[in-house]
Order: C-alpha cells, then structure tokens, then sequence
C-alpha cells in the first residue's frame, strides 16, 4: 500500500487546482507537460490509440521528473482491468494513482496499491441525482476514490475522445463532490470551463493534439491559461 505521505501528497495536488495533460507516450512530450508546470501526467494502459507499455510509461514518467523540480504525479488510466494487473503495471511503471474509467465495483478499490480516481461519464439526460447515487457507491466503499473525474459521453469508447462533457451537471457535481473535469477542454475554453464548472483540477488530451500527436505549444498554453483561471502563479 502507498504510505500515508503519499495519501496526503496525492490530496494536496488534487485540491490546487491540479491540472492532469494524459494520454502522454513520449518521454520528451511527458518532459514538456511537466516543464509546461503540469501537476498530473497520465498513461493509457486500457486498448486504445494511446496505450502505452509498463516500460514506456516509466520512461516518460522519469523524463518528466527530470524536466522540473515540482512534484509531478503520474496517472495509469485502466479499464475494467483486475486488480493484479493494476497494481503489476502500478509498481512497473511507477505510478502515483491510478484512474479506473470503467465499469468497476467499488470494492475493488480496496486491493489497489495506489489511490484512485474514478471516471464518471454521465449518459446524456442523466440527472445529476442518477450520476451522484452512482458516486455515492463509491465513496461508501472501504476505499473510496481521492476524487472523481467527469468526463463526456461517448458510445465508441472510454475517454480521451474530445466529447464536450456537461458543464452544467458537472458544476452540479462539483458543488458536492472531489471532481476533476475532463471531455473537450482546450486552451482555448478551459478558462470558461474553469469559472463555470469550479473544479478541483482539469484533465486533457486530445486538447493538446495535432493531427494525433502532443503538441508542445498547445500543452504550454493549456497549462497556462488553466493556472492563471485557477488564480496560480
């Protein structure tokens, strides 16, 4: 299990207005998301296009370590994944967290090695009354996540699609709950999505993207105009 410093540095990060830049694969774009002043960085490990082995994960996170003396926690996004997998690939690759964007039972949390944060993604007209009894079910856990992330829905896969999630059901949730909100953010409309919703951080990736790959300029001025939304230096 991690150790009571790492809980309450996860929980420090998280309530500053963390701001996460995921679905990184490269060693130097996780170097410049960190640079850039980045406080989470994440890594696909479910099937997709931005999947990443244990091994190059480790690599990028130890680029991004290297980039900047601030801590930078490193995320595993898993689906529906056992947790002898989750904690394999955890201590592998050495992450920090990691971030279950699947269908799983909250019981699960408790055989994690690492804190969690639970992906939330409401189906369109769900009421934020449906959407908060399912988080309930997991902060009644024996375990419950360090924070919820609300993400857009999208039939054709888990996350990191680009789909515009519910401002306003997320602002909702974000009243009562730990969130951290994902789902279309840009450098362009996180400053917005920052003032309405009042999150606790913002997580991007495809945001950041040109033609599929990270791009430098776009994660600096993401990372800028979250923190100056956020009221950081």
């Amino acid at each position: 299990m991690v150790s009571g410093l790492a809980e309450r540095s996860v929980a420090a990060v998280i309530g500053a207005g963390a701001i996460k830049v995921c679905g990184l694969r490269e060693p130097a774009d996780a170097a410049a998301a960190a640079a850039a002043g980045a406080d989470l960085i994440g890594f696909i490990f479910a099937p997709a296009r931005r999947r990443v082995t244990p091994d190059q994960a480790a690599s990028a996170i130890m680029a991004a370590r290297g980039a900047t003396t601030r801590p930078v926690l490193a995320v595993g996004v898993f689906v529906d994944a056992d947790p002898e997998e989750i904690n394999r690939t955890a201590a592998d690759a050495d992450l920090d967290l990691v971030q279950l964007h699947g269908d799983e039972d909250p019981a699960l949390l408790a055989a994690l090695s690492r804190p969690a944060v639970k992906a939330i993604r409401p189906r369109p007209g769900e009421s934020s009354a449906v959407v908060a009894g399912r988080m309930e079910g997991y902060l009644g856990a024996d375990r419950p996540p360090v924070a919820f992330l609300v993400d857009g829905w999208d039939e054709r896969a888990h996350g990191g699609t680009g789909v515009r999630a519910d401002w306003t059901l997320a602002a909702d949730l974000a009243a009562r709950y730990p969130v951290l909100l994902a789902g279309g953010l840009t450098p362009e409309n996180v400053p917005e999505a920052i003032l309405e919703v009042t999150p606790l951080g913002v997580d991007v990736s495809s945001g950041v993207e040109t033609d599929g790959a990270k791009d430098h300029a776009k994660i600096a001025a993401y990372v800028a105009a979250a923190r100056r939304a956020f009221g950081r230096p």
